[in-house]
């Protein structure tokens, strides 16, 4: 096994099938053209991110780089985190964005234009970033999961289940504005207790809660627009009950991080978080709809070697 060789893991159906044309017409030529070292496979089924990175790392790749969304790159961080044949910072991941969602690239300095992405993997900067790890219930059953961008629950949790459900459907996938708005009409607020490192700070009807160790998710919004991805600390926003109208008023502030300046919203920091509500709290991660509470986040600083643009000195 060369040192230096890459294990691409491709998502074709990412991005409603972007990223399989984007991989053949865009990606693939530019790796034959530089003449980089490099093997690849397609995903067939949820989760399979997971196992082909499980198997290139057991057969000694350590540079993984994801043809996907931020799911893709979800499911191979989650096995560079969960496998005891190396140590998980010896492994290098990075990604092309070509999902629905590549937020997470934005805030670690991955390359939007392919060509730049593919020559900075041949440059092998990288930076060291904060893991995030989650437990939750689902069917009954306790699991954990880990991220490396924004978790999210409540009214976020509720439209990112219907924005991927959406996208199986017949008639086109429904834009995540539209999704959004009639959520509003149906979503009712639940009731949370939320600790911060065993410390009781909050109690209410809350309309979403963000827990966040990057700044972007769902398509640009910044619920935690003040997170630094090596930091050692979560980013948690919470946005109290409010009415219909005054999410409306507030829609656009929420792409510019401005929103958390409103009197509905408390911030926090912490490195552990612990969730419980009277009813079910849904949640997702990283784009990628799980289970419900009780919830329970831990971080682990800077265990992620990521191929970026940026620099560890940055």
């Amino acid at each position: 096994m060369e040192e230096n060789k890459i294990l691409f893991i491709v998502n074709p159906v990412a991005g409603g099938g972007k990223a399989l044309k984007v991989w053949t017409k865009n990606i693939y030529p530019i790796l034959e053209n530089k003449k980089i070292s490099f093997d690849y496979l397609f995903t067939q089924k949820p989760y399979d991110g997971f196992n082909l990175a499980m198997e290139g790392i057991k057969k000694g790749y350590k540079k993984l780089v994801s043809v996907g969304g931020d799911g893709t790159v979800n499911e191979i961080v989650n096995a560079i985190m969960s496998q005891d044949i190396i140590d998980p910072i010896e492994i290098s991941v990075g990604s092309i964005g070509s999902g629905s969602g590549n937020d997470w690239g934005k805030s670690v300095g991955i390359p939007a234009n392919y060509e730049e992405a593919v020559s900075n993997l041949q440059k092998d900067n990288f930076i060291l970033q904060d893991v995030g790890k989650v437990g939750y219930i689902q069917k009954g059953v306790e699991k954990t999961r880990y991220f490396v961008n924004v978790a999210g629950m409540g009214f976020d949790a509720e439209v990112t289940y219907k924005a991927n459900k959406s996208k199986k459907r017949l008639f086109g996938k429904l834009s995540y504005s539209l999704i959004l708005l009639s959520t509003l009409l149906s979503f009712k607020d639940p009731y949370i207790e939320i600790k911060i490192d065993g410390e009781k700070v909050y109690e209410n009807q809350a309309l979403t809660l963000n827990v966040g160790i990057c700044r972007y998710s769902g398509g640009g919004m910044m619920f935690t627009p003040k997170a630094k991805y090596d930091d050692g600390l979560f980013d948690i926003t919470v946005v109290d009950k409010i009415s219909v109208a005054t999410i409306l008023s507030n829609l656009r502030k929420i792409y510019d991080g401005s929103f958390i300046n409103h009197e509905a919203v408390e911030t926090f920091r912490g490195k552990s978080v612990e969730i419980t509500s009277k009813e079910k709290l849904y949640l997702e991660v990283d784009g990628e709809s799980l289970g419900h509470s009780p919830l329970y986040f831990e971080i682990f600083p800077q265990r992620l070697k990521v191929l970026s643009g940026l620099s560890i000195e940055h």
